[in-house]
């Protein structure tokens, strides 16, 4: 006979275990592909995209009355290739491991591999920001908001050495969240309107605005975009980018995203593939500036 007082330890054996509905990781959201120029290759097209240019310009002369012209110009274009590739992902689950679960499992594995699929494109995109040769920034220095103007005014202006085209607008600047809180800083929210004469001073202008939204708003007439899947590296490092629009392509193809299902009945189990072929690239280098700076997560 058992004695004493009865406790939940006692019962263990007849008590229910509720289980909750299962949560899903979050997206960080994607948007560069509407930042970038985009061409459609259509079936039958091939793989590649040509995209010939004529670089050179012409040059007119003075002439002398009297004195033939001869020198006659030519123009000669130059080509640039562009290659689309296949990207994809498969899922394969048992028809045990589908019943035995309340959770709806094929759905869900659909839904999480359309998102690896728009992900994978989105970092092909931010990958190119490396690849442009201007760098206005240094590695394991804080981002500096003046280096979004400098980058503009210099695609607009093409004066310097060696650059002979003004980048073609609308332009666009993509950075680290991190980055975004050094803008924040330099940008006097912090408390430096405190003065010891007259105490708290009026913030107004830009200032003012980072405080009240709080949210990424255009600086120097250049929209700003914050972007949480840009890769911080080994050194705390990000590469940002101001650029034009037509400065990086996207390819698409009829096949966006395609998802194929097959039964395997020897496994007594589903194959889900999801593929889609795409391409990007750059276009013009001098187009575009990357930024390096440090991207250490912020503690104040």
């Amino acid at each position: 006979m058992a004695t004493g007082l009865q406790t939940t330890a006692d019962i263990a054996a007849v008590l229910s275990t509720v289980l909750s509905p299962a949560r899903e990781v979050i997206e960080k959201p994607v948007f560069l592909e509407k930042m970038i120029w985009h061409v459609g290759l259509k079936d039958g097209d091939g793989t590649t995209y040509n995209w010939p240019k004529f670089p050179t310009q012409l040059s007119a002369q003075a002439l002398t009355e009297g004195v033939r012209l001869d020198n006659p110009q030519k123009l000669i274009p130059t080509s640039q290739q562009f290659t689309t590739s296949e990207v994809g992902i498969e899922i394969m689950m048992t028809d045990k491991s589908l019943r035995v679960t309340p959770e709806p499992m094929r759905a869900r594995a659909g839904r999480f591999a359309g998102n690896a699929m728009k992900r994978k494109k989105e970092e092909d995109i931010l990958a190119l920001f490396a690849g442009l040769s201007r760098d206005l920034g240094s590695a394991g220095s804080a981002f500096s908001p003046s280096d979004l103007n400098v980058a503009k005014v210099r695609l607009q202006a093409a004066a310097e050495s060696g650059v002979t085209e003004a980048a073609p607008g609308p332009y666009f600047a993509v950075i680290h969240p991190f980055h975004w809180h050094d803008v924040n800083v330099s940008a006097a929210t912090l408390g430096s309107n405190i003065n010891s004469d007259i105490g708290y001073a009026p913030i107004e202008g830009i200032t003012e605005e980072l405080i009240r939204k709080g949210e990424v708003i255009p600086l120097y007439g250049l929209p700003v975009a914050t972007h949480a899947l840009m890769d911080i590296d080994s050194s705390d490092d990000a590469v940002g980018a101001v650029f034009s629009k037509e400065a990086f392509l996207y390819i698409s193809t009829s096949n966006t995203m395609k998802t194929e299902t097959e039964r395997d009945k020897n496994l007594r189990a589903w194959d889900m593939v999801i593929t889609s072929e795409y391409g990007v690239g750059e276009v013009e280098d001098d187009w575009g500036f990357k930024i390096t700076a440090d991207a250490t997560a912020p503690t104040s």
